[in-house]
């Protein structure tokens, strides 16, 4: 072998090794839940429905989801099997909040950001809503698991539950399975206003 070639396969064989670790680490941590196209069946995300109200609706003008209110602090769990793909705190300046946002990914279709804010009016509250979170970004996470505790701190507590298609804004509802729809027309019926999905 002459040494021009061994020069070069001493430079290329480390870069590729680097480029592959890399390329690993990414599909590791951005690679879907599921591979299927297909919409999920999703279970209804809160842990017990009698702490619940329904603050608002999916509008699709004004509000790119559907906020689940609660009067006590509660667990949000994986209404179907996803991968953990971004975790933020930070300070909300128009609801004058902090919330920790979740953002989820079922397949290269859907995906989903929940908004864990839990009316915490200072960065020291906000920071212990952020050490609720259950989950890491990377980890596939199973329906029903926690995905983590929705602390109350003030009676604008609430799950914001947002999801998309192709990066476009949906109402979660249509998506529900059936016992989990059933729950929340119960729900809806008492406190909602107008249509779910409008």
């Amino acid at each position: 072998m002459s040494r021009k070639v061994k020069i070069l396969l001493g430079v290329l064989i480390p870069i590729v090794v680097i480029a592959g670790g890399l390329g690993g680490f990414a599909l590791w941590n951005y690679w879907p839940a599921v591979w299927s196209s297909a919409p999920p069946e999703m279970a209804f995300p809160i842990e017990d429905s009698n702490v619940i109200h329904i603050l608002g609706g999916f509008r699709e003008e004004t509000h790119n989801g559907i906020d689940y209110g609660c009067n006590t602090s509660v667990n949000v769990l994986a209404w179907c099997k996803l991968r953990v793909t971004g975790i933020r705190t930070w300070f909300n300046e128009r609801g004058g909040h902090w919330q920790t946002n979740v953002h989820l990914q079922y397949n290269w279709k859907y995906n989903f950001e929940i908004c864990f804010e839990p009316w915490a009016l200072n960065e020291t509250y906000g920071n212990i809503q952020a050490d609720a979170i259950a989950v890491k970004v990377g980890q596939i996470i199973n329906q029903g698991e926690i995905i983590g505790l929705l602390l109350y701190q003030g009676s604008g507590t609430h799950i914001h539950f947002g999801m998309k298609e192709n990066g476009n804004s949906i109402c979660p509802y249509q998506f529900l399975n059936t016992e989990a729809k059933e729950l929340f027309d119960t729900l809806w019926a008492i406190y909602g206003d107008g249509d779910i999905c409008d």
